[in-house]
């Protein structure tokens, strides 16, 4: 039988995860995240919350967390890169992690300058309840698509010149090495006359690497 509980607001009612959220003051999706094990919550918010679902006697709804685990296993590989050779080799790198894991890559092109990025990339991870998504530059270096990911509950990878976020959630390239060698490797064959096309420097892997590209030269 329920017991009362002043803060559940109605006697002999079970505690809700509005009671919940109001008690540990945080918003219901935080409750929510942290029923479910969600790795986008500060260990001491998910103290507290842990602490007042106990106080409480919270029960979460089976249903609900089912909901919520219902995840395919599919992997996306979301890129705004349309070099052929530069996708080809990046879905062969995120195939070869995954063998053996049962789960499969899904691709999905985008234009990090359309007004509607972010709802192009919100209905591909809704659609096809991806169980992650892995973002190359320059995706992966736009806080908006991982604020939204997060919003999502969906798990990440990025991948980048410099750490941008956890350990768990980076995979840190060395651009500025691998560029310098390319100058490098120029210079070496006779080149004199060396032309650099580069991306905007408001992407920090293309800034590293035009960084990287013209530090080489300057030592030749």
């Amino acid at each position: 039988m329920a017991q009362d509980d002043p803060r559940s607001g109605k006697p002999g009612k079970r505690a809700t995860i509005n009671d919940v959220a109001r008690e540990a003051q945080v918003s219901k999706k935080t409750v929510s995240r942290v029923i479910n094990q969600s790795p986008f919550v500060k260990e001491d918010t998910r103290e507290r919350v842990n602490a007042v679902i106990k106080t409480l006697g919270f029960i979460p709804d089976p249903q609900a967390r089912a909901l919520a685990f219902r995840r395919s296993f599919l992997v996306g590989l979301i890129y705004d890169n349309p070099s052929p050779t530069y996708v080809v080799n990046m879905q062969q790198g995120v195939l070869d992690a995954l063998k053996g894991s049962g789960l499969e890559l899904v691709v999905h092109p985008c234009n990090r300058n359309s007004p509607t990025l972010l709802e192009d990339i919100q209905g591909f991870v809704e659609r096809q309840r991806l169980y992650g998504v892995v973002m190359p530059p320059s995706v992966s270096e736009d806080e908006r698509v991982i604020d939204l990911l997060r919003d999502l509950d969906c798990a990440y990878v990025r991948i980048a010149s410099v750490a941008l976020d956890e350990p768990q959630s980076m995979v840190v390239t060395n651009d500025w090495i691998g560029a310098a060698e390319a100058a490098t490797h120029l210079a070496d064959l006779g080149h004199s006359r060396i032309g650099l096309v580069r991306g905007p420097d408001l992407f920090r892997s293309s800034a590293v690497r035009g960084q990287g590209f013209l530090d080489a030269l300057a030592e030749r």
